[in-house]
């Protein structure tokens, strides 16, 4: 299957699989509070398995230092637990993009038990707003090839991919 026929098929399946967008999601979006630190720096954890722990936590604590330049919206379980967060600022520049103030997701979560809900979405529908009143007038965001789903999930809420770049790489041994 074509890649473009891929990412068209997956969109659909989504929607077709999510509920609708009518469905109201189990889950309230709201801005990261000091008591989320536990739950914020797991979620960043399982989006970043591969990066150092001890530097995930020293960038949240410069994240969490500038909450008013660098939002991070969460998602919270009726039960109070976290189950997805998206990490917000603005960029000078931006692939694709032809503002000098573009929003940018980041870092983009949510739990594989809570995802075709809507919270994504609802994170997603922050982060733009955050963006729209600082001024932006355009979004970005990017992923790598490690995350599979991501492509789907962007497409689904109107991103389109704007450049796709694969590097290599060969020991000399």
């Amino acid at each position: 299957m074509a890649q473009r026929a891929l990412v068209d098929f997956a969109v659909s399946w989504m929607e077709a699989h999510r509920g609708g967008t009518d469905a109201a999601p189990t889950a309230t979006v709201r801005p990261l509070g000091d008591f989320d630190r536990e739950e914020w720096l797991r979620l960043r954890r399982v989006l970043w398995p591969h990066h150092d722990p001890t530097e995930l936590d020293a960038e949240a604590r410069e994240i969490a230092s500038h909450l008013e330049t660098t939002p991070v919206f969460v998602a919270e379980r009726p039960d109070g637990g976290l189950c997805g967060m998206v990490e917000v600022a603005i960029r000078r520049e931006a692939i694709g993009c032809t503002t000098d103030r573009v929003g940018y997701l980041e870092g983009w979560f949510v739990d594989p038990a809570w995802r075709l809900r809507g919270v994504g979405g609802l994170l997603v529908e922050q982060a733009e707003a955050w963006a729209r009143a600082q001024g932006c007038t355009e979004m970005a965001s990017d992923m790598t090839p490690g995350y599979p789903a991501s492509p789907g999930a962007h497409q689904a809420l109107g991103y389109r991919d704007v450049k796709h770049t694969i590097h290599f790489r060969k020991p000399l041994v």
